[in-house]
């Protein structure tokens, strides 16, 4: 339906959890609804997360609607021995996998409240056929360091849960999870989604480059000297509000088209 498709904010109300739970949902289906924008999803797989401040609780996509559909009423809230704790307002559940894969990472990075994997055509390219992502482009220089995860299969238990938390360590805020697709995690939604924006980028550089089947020339890479000069004079402030900036920006095209995020706007 229209309400359905164009008011992200519809339904919230205190029995969400209050404000704390319904600022959190409006800006994590404000994430899934920018991920279309971008051209990141890929029908109704991949997951992004987001945990709600001063709980043990992650709010994660219900498994079956399409990004475009996803509201923050929609949104599912489980725990991180992944039982469900309110379905939200569908009858779609969760997917096991995204479980999975997110509550390996939230158990083990209390530093990461979000977290966004997505199955993006030039990510997806890169995740199988490269080892690492080199400096090429200024937009790497933000990405390291980036970790990485073999393909063990499609992932459906908790046996996997180890291996995935390893391999994505502390500072670490990218991953390439090879044979698969991208992850990303910030101390917030926004920081999670610009990571995920130069993430992609570089791998659709990568792409366009031909750099996925060839080596990238040395005199291509940026020189450590000139990577650590231009981030000690970038104007980012990484340590506060990395992200937010670009996220309102973004938030504002789907308030102007009518889609009523009900995102916190700062400024």
């Amino acid at each position: 339906s229209a309400k359905l498709l164009f008011n992200l904010s519809s339904g919230i109300n205190a029995e969400y959890g209050g404000r704390v739970e319904a600022e959190a949902r409006c800006k994590l289906a404000t994430a899934y609804r920018l991920t279309n924008y971008a051209d990141w999803d890929a029908l109704v797989y991949g997951h992004i997360s987001l945990r709600i401040p001063g709980t043990d609780h992650l709010l994660i996509n219900p498994y079956g609607m399409h990004y475009r559909e996803i509201t923050a009423s929609s949104l599912v809230k489980i725990d991180l021995d992944g039982n469900l704790i309110a379905a939200g307002s569908t009858n779609y559940g969760f997917q096991k996998t995204g479980y999975v894969i997110h509550t390996a990472l939230h158990e083990v990075r209390p530093d990461l409240s979000a977290l966004m994997h997505i199955h993006s055509r030039a990510g997806m390219a890169v995740a199988c056929t490269v080892d690492d992502i080199l400096p090429v482009h200024q937009d790497a220089m933000y990405l390291r360091p980036v970790s990485h995860h073999k393909f063990h299969g499609i992932v459906t238990d908790n046996s996997e849960k180890r291996a995935l938390a390893a391999d994505f360590p502390a500072p670490s805020k990218c991953m390439l999870m090879h044979g698969h697709g991208l992850m990303t995690g910030g101390r917030t939604i926004e920081e999670a989604f610009l990571y995920m924006y130069y993430l992609h980028n570089v791998c659709q550089l990568y792409v366009d480059a031909g750099y996925t089947h060839k080596p990238v020339p040395e005199d291509k890479i940026i020189p450590e000297e000139v990577i650590k000069m231009s981030m000690e004079v970038d104007e980012v402030n990484y340590d506060k509000d990395f992200g937010e900036m670009d996220f309102e920006a973004l938030s504002r095209q789907l308030d102007y088209a009518g889609l009523e995020t009900g995102y916190p706007y700062k400024s």
